[in-house]
């Protein structure tokens, strides 16, 4: 039982940064209607830049962590302002292969920059660990997951009372309408495209303060994680993206603890996406997404 509860602090631990990344697919899907592939870039850039800012330049962690956002997000703002809103309505590939194309392009970059080798972030936790009975909680899982619950908040309090929000929720409702109504759709894909930098620059920052996993070349296949995450949850729907990426990250902590070896080494890595495909047989949509209605 107690070997069983651990796993799953851990699997809502990777959980909650998973649905973080996956709310920033969400939010520039929702948006703009583009698929966002640049998302694993973002992850990228957000770890390697909070290393930088606390390990190089000497800032406290907390203070890092919130450059790296600010920068991240203004890239991403920068992007879309520069190539993807250019294209962003060509047809309906041409915006992903642009994402694709600049998620190839970031980590060999960032790899020129900063090295191949691991290196360690430097995170105020460390190994520290709270015992509550014959449970342990690393300091940095605890971190994780209030911080997730404080973003999540934040988040909720932004689309339902700030006016940036609601004009966010009314493109993504119907975007000629309120166009009508005065809301900037360039203010609307830019917003959205910032919010997807800033969760990506946390996710990685988290990602990379895992223990024994380090900040490294291949850190943007974490973000690629949230696909399943988000074709489980729904691709346009916030709350399916939070409890997707619960679920997966908690399938994902089982299976790497309980599948027996004869399954091979790498088989918890495979498991979200047989997920993906088990949920897309049975409800194309997601479980939390709109089922489409054609009208013949």
């Amino acid at each position: 039982m107690t070997a069983n509860l651990q796993i799953l602090i851990s699997g809502i631990s990777l959980g909650c940064v998973l649905a973080l990344l996956a709310l920033g697919f969400v939010v520039v899907a929702k948006s703009t209607g583009v698929f966002n592939l640049t998302q694993g870039g973002f992850v990228v850039l957000g770890g390697y830049l909070s290393y930088t800012a606390h390990q190089t330049w000497g800032l406290p962690f907390v203070l890092a962590v919130l450059l790296s956002i600010v920068l991240v997000s203004a890239l991403a703002v920068l992007l879309e302002a520069t190539i993807v809103h250019r294209i962003a309505t060509a047809n309906l590939f041409t915006p992903i292969l642009v994402t694709f194309g600049l998620l190839i392009i970031i980590p060999p970059v960032a790899a020129g920059i900063w090295g191949p080798d691991q290196k360690n972030l430097g995170d105020p936790w460390g190994l520290d660990v709270l015992r509550v009975g014959d449970l342990t909680i690393t300091h940095r899982d605890l971190a994780v997951i209030i911080s997730t619950l404080v973003l999540l908040a934040a988040f909720g309090a932004f689309f339902r009372f700030s006016r940036l929000g609601l004009a966010m929720q009314a493109t993504a409702l119907d975007p000629e309408a309120a166009l009508a109504q005065g809301v900037s759709d360039r203010t609307v894909h830019r917003l959205s495209w910032g919010i997807a930098g800033a969760l990506g620059a946390f996710g990685g920052t988290m990602l990379a303060t895992t223990a024994g996993a380090g900040l490294g070349p291949g850190l943007e296949q974490y973000a690629l994680l949230a696909i399943p995450v988000i074709i489980l949850g729904g691709l346009e729907s916030p709350l399916g993206a939070v409890l997707g990426g619960l679920f997966v990250g908690i399938v994902q902590q089982f299976a790497v603890v309980r599948v027996p070896e004869s399954f091979g080494a790498g088989f918890y890595e495979v498991v979200p996406y047989l997920l993906m495909l088990v949920v897309m047989l049975v409800r194309p949509e997601g479980l939390f997404g709109t089922k489409k209605v054609r009208r013949i």
